[in-house]
């Protein structure tokens, strides 16, 4: 039966998550699955009949094992960044097993992220060895990050990495922006798209420096902080008031994805901090629209990308924002040209082809799942 559960972030806020989860349930509904979506992003209470709410750890298992139960394949994410999201991978795919249904796992994020990979015979790789056991399928975003996941022992066959961007993403009408970020934005000379989320990993104390030390030689120029959370806003606005720089920054907080790439093709460059990064969708969003990307040098970045060193480099950030402001088109013309890729219909076709051939018994319960010595 074409019945998947897909377990993952909604918009909004809208993010590299939940926009390939909207893609994903797009092309399977239009290949004839009957595809239901369990929220968990920060909305997920929130009762709506796009998707299945989640409103506790009880309410979640309950509710697939109301799925499985009826027949249902289960699609969960995760990453290396949370220990509540393995929890909840774990459950999901361990529930799938029980009931002896496809179980499919994407591993989200960077070859190199806080609890993965880890040393051989920590607990840590421990349990992501146990739970990359569990899928009959993992789905990463590029070759670095099955290397990473194939050191738990797996089999190679079980790993299909496909980008998450897609070239549907990039296919959208300009929007009208809201008043406030458009009177912002006249007020400057230009303005540098950052996406900034209030986490460690976006080095804001470094942002701030990168900011104070730019604008003292081009006081008119502004920054967009784009992608934080409801939740996020307040702490992330007192950061910037404490470092009076909220004359210099507008927090835009989440947009609605054709106002974000509108944004996003008016700036500067858009500026990507994050060392965990994998091969990120917005980097190959602004590339693939001509906008110069500056990222930190994690190892992980498409061709194109100028590349600083982090953390502690202002440095060699700054003049490449200056090189954006006096000779943009020279960062332009390095942007190299590539083919857009249907990506989200590859995946389509891969769960479609691993959930109705029942590769790697899906009958098969998890007690007698292949060693790794014959898996692959």
């Amino acid at each position: 039966m074409k019945r998947i559960l897909q377990i993952g972030n909604w918009p909004p806020p809208v993010c590299g998550w939940s926009m390939s989860l909207v893609g994903l349930r797009k092309k399977l509904e239009s290949c004839g699955w009957d595809c239901q979506v369990m929220n968990l992003n920060e909305n997920r209470k929130i009762r709506s009949s796009e998707y299945i709410d989640v409103q506790g750890a009880r309410d979640y298992v309950s509710k697939i094992t109301h799925f499985v139960r009826r027949g249902y394949a289960v699609h969960v994410r995760v990453n290396g960044d949370s220990k509540k999201g393995y929890v909840l991978a774990l459950t999901a795919l361990s529930l799938a097993r029980v009931w002896r249904r496809p179980a499919l796992l994407t591993y989200c994020g960077g070859a190199q992220q806080p609890y993965f990979p880890a040393p051989r015979g920590s607990l840590r790789h421990a349990l992501f060895s146990l739970l990359f056991r569990i899928p009959v399928r993992i789905y990463c975003n590029s070759e670095a990050v099955k290397a990473a996941v194939l050191t738990t022992g797996i089999g190679s066959t079980r790993v299909a990495p496909i980008p998450h961007f897609s070239a549907q993403y990039i296919e959208f009408t300009p929007a009208s922006i809201p008043a406030g970020i458009e009177r912002f934005c006249r007020r400057h000379d230009g303005v540098f798209f950052v996406y900034a989320c209030f986490r460690k990993e976006y080095m804001l104390e470094f942002l701030a420096d990168v900011i104070r030390q730019f604008r003292a030689a081009f006081p008119r120029i502004g920054f967009l902080l784009v992608g934080t959370t409801a939740r996020e806003l307040p702490p992330l606005n007192e950061f910037l008031n404490r470092r009076q720089l909220d004359d210099s920054v507008y927090v835009t907080g989440s947009l609605a994805h054709p106002s974000f790439l509108t944004l996003m093709q008016r700036s500067l460059a858009y500026i990507r901090l994050p060392l965990m990064d994998g091969v990120s969708a917005s980097v190959l969003e602004a590339l693939a629209l001509g906008t110069p990307v500056f990222a930190s040098d994690n190892s992980a970045r498409p061709p194109g990308v100028e590349l600083f060193p982090v953390p502690g480099d202002a440095g060699h950030l700054i003049q490449l924002m200056t090189q954006a402001l006096t000779n943009r088109d020279s960062l332009v013309t390095r942007i190299p040209q590539r083919t857009l890729e249907d990506n989200t219909a590859r995946l389509a076709d891969d769960i479609e082809r691993v959930c109705l051939g029942a590769e790697y018994g899906r009958s098969m319960p998890i007690s007698r799942m292949p060693s790794k010595r014959r898996v692959g």
